[in-house]
């Protein structure tokens, strides 16, 4: 990267701790961390971390927002952030996770993006598969989860029960109710 302006890294690093706080509910953790992004995507051009965050601070803020127009300008700025990550760094297993996890979020219905979601799950599965250490077995449950609803949302219930029953094969109780949910709901 050569030796340019590092001073953004401490703001990255504060803007990542406010979108954890921000996954947890908090709104105005939510507007700082994307302020604070916008700021360092004006220092940085093109970095896959910060547009990653970016685009998820945005969806956040979609998500808490009771404006519909600003809620979709917001989930639709996020998804571009994210889709931008991806091309920067595709194998990049953060960036997956955060992409997956919005696209997962959005309404299939007005977004169509719940394949964006499969793609990235199915990646970050093969990631935890092959030992990837970045991955814990935590979220290598919720993933399959999601992988499932997804399936179950763009009408494959076949693949849907495949990843579900792979999921309860590892016993974990705590995800037999979750499926058992997940199988009745219908779709999101």
């Amino acid at each position: 990267m050569g030796t340019g302006n590092t001073n953004w890294k401490k703001d990255f690093d504060k803007a990542v701790a406010l979108h954890k706080k921000a996954i947890n509910g908090d709104k105005q953790a939510a507007q700082k961390a994307y302020e604070t992004l916008e700021n360092i995507k004006f220092q940085v051009n093109n970095h896959s971390l910060v547009e990653a965050y970016f685009g998820s601070s945005s969806a956040l803020i979609a998500r808490d927002s009771t404006d519909l127009t600003d809620k979709t300008n917001y989930a639709k700025r996020g998804m571009k952030a994210l889709d931008q990550a991806i091309k920067l760094d595709g194998n990049n297993v953060e960036i997956r996770m955060l992409r997956g996890n919005v696209a997962y979020r959005l309404p299939e219905v007005y977004f169509k993006r719940t394949k964006t979601a499969i793609e990235d799950f199915q990646y970050l599965i093969k990631a935890f598969e092959g030992n990837n250490r970045d991955i814990s077995k935590e979220q290598y449950y919720e993933i399959l989860l999601k992988l499932g609803a997804s399936y179950k949302t763009v009408g494959n219930s076949q693949r849907a029960e495949e990843t579900w029953n792979k999921l309860l094969s590892l016993n974990n109780s705590k995800y037999k109710t979750l499926v058992e949910k997940a199988k009745s709901t219908g779709g999101e």
